[in-house]
């Protein structure tokens, strides 16, 4: 097996069509089919069911199909970065983030890139944990911030910041700072939170939180996208919990408790897959010189307080 074959095996996958698959190889359809009879004797599976009138994946084909497309683009990302490497050129690097590292640690981040390595291509991707997990195992992410995620066995992971969450609330609700003691004080309240299915770790913590207080909050909404969530909020359809950061620039109709006594606070956590750490080693070096030395992120921060770490 080589891979020429696999990439063989994804045309016929794409096209189901042995004779289309071989035309765009540039190989014969006899050579083609020897091909795949031959990788499906090394696998020990079918791939695909023939018939006269059709080509379709087996279900050991939908998953081989998966498996082969991550290690061929895996090994075209590699080639890609030798030749830049080569050259001498800067490369790229595709950040997975949640909400709040946008209002918190990446534009930070950004500005010492720009300073430092101005060859450098940044692309950002604003997913939930649960696609950012995906993403890198797939290689189309380098590294992920999320907050409070469970780390799969096969990445490593740092906490870059932690900040207290907050109790989000339509403006006019009773509840104030002044009054608040406890968030058993909402435990009646329906909830807007992300769904616990694209959470990996986070909505968990959300709901320890709740547990913590005596409850298990009831969900009247569900969206994985902060600034939904806090519109609903602002509408009056229910209350929510959210990191501390995503109050940042935001003009809603909304009242915000710290959480300063919870037995959890965020973690924002960087993500990335074990065996590209010294691959990363650089991209770390930029962000050790933007993180905050108590580890903690202020509330407000000016344009000046960002322009500094440029230095």
């Amino acid at each position: 097996m080589d891979l020429r074959v696999l990439q063989n095996f994804l045309l016929v996958a794409e096209t189901l069509n042995f004779r289309r698959a071989s035309e765009q190889a540039f190989i014969a359809q006899p050579a083609l089919s020897r091909q795949i009879q031959q990788l499906e004797e090394q696998l020990g599976a079918t791939l695909f069911n023939r018939t006269k009138r059709s080509v379709t994946l087996t279900p050991a084909g939908v998953y081989f199909r998966s498996e082969a497309e991550r290690l061929v683009n895996g090994f075209r990302q590699s080639c890609r970065r030798t030749a830049e490497i080569h050259r001498g050129e800067a490369g790229e690097i595709r950040i997975g983030h949640a909400t709040s590292a946008m209002q918190s640690i990446l534009p930070r981040l950004l500005v010492k890139i720009h300073a430092q390595r101005p060859g450098l291509k940044v692309y950002l991707n604003e997913v939930s944990n649960k696609e950012q997990l995906d993403l890198l195992t797939n290689r189309d992410l380098d590294v992920g911030f999320a907050p409070n995620i469970v780390v799969p066995p096969d990445m490593d992971s740092r906490v870059v910041y932690e900040e207290p969450f907050v109790l989000i609330l339509p403006e006019n609700h009773p509840l104030t700072p002044d009054t608040f003691t406890s968030l058993a004080q909402v435990a009646n309240e329906e909830f807007v939170l992300p769904p616990r299915p694209v959470g990996a770790g986070y909505v968990e913590t959300l709901f320890a939180l709740c547990r913590e207080a005596g409850f298990v909050p009831r969900i009247a909404y569900e969206s994985a996208h902060t600034g939904s969530v806090q519109r609903l909020v602002e509408a009056g359809l229910g209350v929510s919990i959210e990191p501390r950061s995503t109050l940042r620039g935001q003009n809603l109709r909304i009242r915000a408790i710290e959480l300063t006594n919870a037995l959890y606070q965020v973690e924002m956590t960087a993500v990335w897959l074990r065996d590209r750490t010294a691959e990363l080693a650089p991209f770390f070096a930029l962000l050790d010189g933007v993180l905050p030395t108590d580890g903690r992120f202020p509330v407000h921060e000016s344009s000046e307080d960002q322009a500094k770490f440029a230095s």
